[in-house]
C-alpha cells in the first residue's frame, strides 16, 4: 500500500509518505506536530526526508527529527542557502554536525532535478522535478539570466510522487514562484499530477497572483488542489487564486477552513483520526 497524508500545520508545510514498509518526509514545521504525529504513527526510521527549503514553516522542525531518540532519519537531501544567519540555519548545522559524526544520517546537500534527481521509497516514485541543475548553481541572491533576483522560494524543491503503477501522483510544490516555475517548464519537467499542494500555501508567490495560478494549474492539470494553510493566515488561499482553482475545475482542500474558501464553519467530524494544529477549532 503507498499512502500520503498532507498534515495540518497551520501555516507550513509536511507530508508523510508510506509505502511498503518504508516512509519519505517532505518538509519539516515547528512544533512537534510531526515527530509526535510519526509516534503515533508506530513509526521509527524515516527513510528520507526533503527539506525543500530553509524558510521556518517547512525547516523547523527536521531539527527535532536529527535529535531525536525514538525516531530515525537515514537520509535526508536539502539545499545549501549561503544567506541563512538565523538560530535555526544554527541549530540545524550543529545537528547535521552531529548525525555526521554518529554515522545515523546520510547528509546530501543538493536537491535538485539532478541530484538526486530520483528517488524511490517503496512502492513509490518521487521525482525532484525542480529547481534545475543551472537554478540552482545560481544560488539565492544569484541573478538569473534575465536578471530576476533568485529567493529561497525560488529554489524550493518540487516533488512529484507516483505509485509504481500510475504515471500521475501528487505534485508537491513547496514554495516555488515564478522563477522557478519558469525554470520548470523551460527546463521540460514533467510537472503533471493527479493533486497539487499548492506552493506558498496559496498565498502570493510575487507579481501578478492570479496570472500565476493560472499557468501552474495549466502546467500541473490536476483535479484536487490542496492548500496547506493556517486559517486565515495572510488572507491565505488568496481568492485570485481560489477562483482561477474553480475555474479549472479543480476540487479544493484546505488543511484548515478559510474563510476565502468558505464563508461557513462546517462539522468537524470529517476530520481524520490523525494529529491536526487547527482541530479544536
Amino acid at each position: 500500500m503507498t499512502e500520503m497524508t498532507v498534515l495540518d500545520v497551520g501555516h507550513g508545510n509536511s507530508a508523510i509518505l508510506r509505502s511498503a514498509g518504508q516512509v519519505a518526509v517532505v518538509d519539516a514545521p515547528t512544533r512537534s506536530l510531526l515527530l509526535d504525529t510519526l509516534r503515533d504513527m508506530a513509526i521509527e526510521t524515516v527513510d528520507v526526508a526533503f527539506m525543500s527549503h530553509a524558510d521556518k514553516d517547512h525547516l523547523a522542525g527536521i531539527v527535532g527529527l536529527l535529535t531525536s531518540k525514538t525516531v530515525r532519519v537515514n537520509t535526508l537531501y536539502l539545499n545549501v542557502d549561503a544567506n541563512r544567519r538565523s538560530r535555526l540555519w544554527r541549530d540545524l548545522l550543529a545537528a547535521v554536525a552531529v548525525a555526521q559524526a554518529q554515522g545515523s544520517c546520510k547528509v546530501v546537500t543538493s536537491l535538485s532535478s539532478t541530484t538526486p534527481g530520483r528517488v524511490d521509497v517503496g512502492d513509490a516514485r518521487i521525482h525532484v522535478v525542480a529547481p534545475s541543475a543551472s537554478l540552482t548553481l545560481t544560488g539565492v541572491g544569484g541573478r538569473t539570466q534575465d536578471d530576476q533576483l533568485v529567493t529561497a522560494n525560488s529554489l524550493s524543491a518540487v516533488l512529484r510522487v507516483e505509485h509504481q503503477d500510475e504515471r500521475s501522483g501528487v505534485l508537491l510544490a513547496g514554495d516555488m514562484d515564478e522563477i522557478g516555475l519558469k525554470d520548470a517548464v523551460a527546463s521540460n519537467a514533467d510537472v503533471r499530477a493527479r493533486v497539487l499542494v499548492f506552493p506558498h500555501h496559496g498565498g502570493s508567490p510575487g507579481g501578478d497572483t492570479s496570472k500565476f495560478a493560472r499557468a501552474i494549474l495549466d502546467a500541473v492539470q490536476p483535479s484536487t488542489v490542496i492548500f496547506s494553510n493556517g486559517r486565515n493566515r495572510h488572507e491565505n488561499p488568496q481568492p485570485g487564486i481560489v477562483e482561477a482553482t474553480l475555474a479549472a475545475k479543480c476540487a479544493i482542500a484546505c488543511t484548515q477552513m478559510a474563510k476565502n474558501c468558505s464563508a461557513k464553519s462546517v462539522p468537524g467530524d470529517h476530520l481524520e483520526e490523525v494529529r491536526a494544529h487547527g482541530r479544536k477549532e
